[in-house]
């Protein structure tokens, strides 16, 4: 069943949506939720559950039905973040997380506060391939820069390009877009 098809079901019968919506992309979403939560992992399954909620809960801000997945993927990595935040707010290692996912956070944050999420998905959608794919393994699904590099067969060096090149190009195009 495709976005559109899963969109149009949650709409009209949202218990069934949710089914068919949780059957199809429960995977992923514990994937994106557990790569954040790797500290945690007994948050995790909490985590991926409060992310369909969320979904339901917000279904209407969704402008796009063909965007449901990248629309889901982004619910699951900020309910992660937030949980992560939380979990880590007063352990003692909270240095470790900013050193390792600072530029990152960081970039992704500001993006996110310069346009909303369908914005910076339609952006990504815009993205080259090698290029999209990369940051969505990177910035989505949590892979480190060594499994992106041994993945596409590149450099650990060449791979940081390609991710700073097109945070630079998703900026551009959201600047633009919010212009």
């Amino acid at each position: 069943m495709d976005d559109t098809q899963l969109y149009q079901m949650l709409r009209t019968d949202a218990e069934a949506g949710m089914k068919h919506c949780i059957a199809q992309y429960y995977a992923l979403v514990y994937t994106i939720c557990s790569g954040i939560l790797r500290r945690f992992p007994q948050d995790t399954e909490e985590c991926v559950n409060d992310s369909f909620v969320q979904l339901w809960r917000t279904l209407d801000k969704l402008k796009e039905p063909s965007h449901l997945r990248a629309y889901l993927c982004c619910i699951a990595k900020n309910q992660a973040l937030s949980r992560y935040r939380t979990l880590t707010a007063s352990a003692q290692h909270t240095e470790a997380l900013t050193e390792q996912t600072a530029d990152t956070a960081d970039v992704l944050l500001a993006l996110e506060a310069r346009a909303d999420a369908e914005a910076l998905q339609r952006a990504i959608l815009l993205l080259k391939e090698p290029d999209r794919a990369i940051f969505v393994r990177k910035y989505y699904y949590m892979e480190s820069v060594k499994s992106l590099a041994h993945r596409f067969s590149l450099s650990e060096k060449a791979i940081d390009n390609i991710l700073y090149r097109s945070k630079l190009r998703l900026r551009k195009m959201l600047e633009e877009e919010a212009a």
